[in-house]
């Protein structure tokens, strides 16, 4: 009989049987195909990825876009993963360690669901650029100024000191940096937050992204972080 027979199982074997009990009791299996944000605990974006091969607290993530700041890996490392269930209809969040395994993947371990929710909420990066905002579907409205003050995936924060309402759409003309291309995407408030002095934060989520927008919105993000890093 070995030396864990005789006096018990290691902590590092208790904590991947324990780690195994949570994925099977949850069901992840049904995260499998997922794309999700990889992020680590000070708040960076490393990747997107497709969350594949999911068996019990295991699984892998193959980028999904071009951009990563995910390096070569000798030991593993803490990250979030926040995604959307098509299936639940339900932003999710995950907690595992990652190591390299080879060009292009990466292994997911001791996969633990932290939070379900209802709000899709995604990976969100601050600025400060002038922007500026037209209601769709209106002619002859004067062009109104604005301040982006956040952006994901998903959607962004805008500041404008001109009261709307939940459910307005507009058409949104911003830099996400000084050096980059201006944007042009539909979007429709769904928060208000008002403060002081006239000023009102309005939460936006985009409509109608495709993948060629979202890529290029993906690499202005992880271009901000790299430039933040250096």
């Amino acid at each position: 009989m070995g030396l864990f027979g005789l006096f018990g199982k290691s902590p590092r074997q208790r904590e991947e049987e324990e780690s195994q009990r949570r994925a099977q009791a949850e069901d992840l299996e049904i995260y499998s195909g997922m794309r999700v944000e990889v992020t680590s605990d000070d708040g960076r974006m490393f990747l997107v990825a497709r969350l594949t091969g999911l068996r019990g607290d295991h699984a892998q993530l193959r980028p999904a876009t071009g951009g990563s700041l995910l390096t070569t890996l000798e030991e593993p490392v803490l990250v979030t993963l926040r995604g959307y269930s098509s299936k639940e209809k339900k932003a999710v969040i995950l907690k595992c360690t990652v190591r390299s395994s080879g060009k292009d993947v990466w292994q997911a371990e001791h996969l633990v669901l932290v939070k379900r929710s209802n709000d899709r909420a995604f990976f969100r990066m601050g600025t400060s650029m002038a922007g500026k905002l037209a209601p769709l579907g209106q002619l002859n409205v004067p062009v109104e100024e604005c301040r982006l003050l956040n952006i994901s995936v998903g959607g962004a924060c805008i500041s404008t000191g001109i009261r709307h309402n939940i459910g307005d759409k507009f058409l949104l003309w911003s830099k996400l940096a000084p050096d980059s291309e201006v944007i042009q995407v539909a979007c429709q408030i769904v928060r208000i937050n008002e403060r002081k002095y006239g000023s009102f934060e309005y939460g936006c989520r985009f409509l109608d992204l495709s993948e060629a927008e979202e890529e290029r919105i993906l690499q202005i993000i992880f271009k901000m972080q790299r430039q933040g890093r250096s």
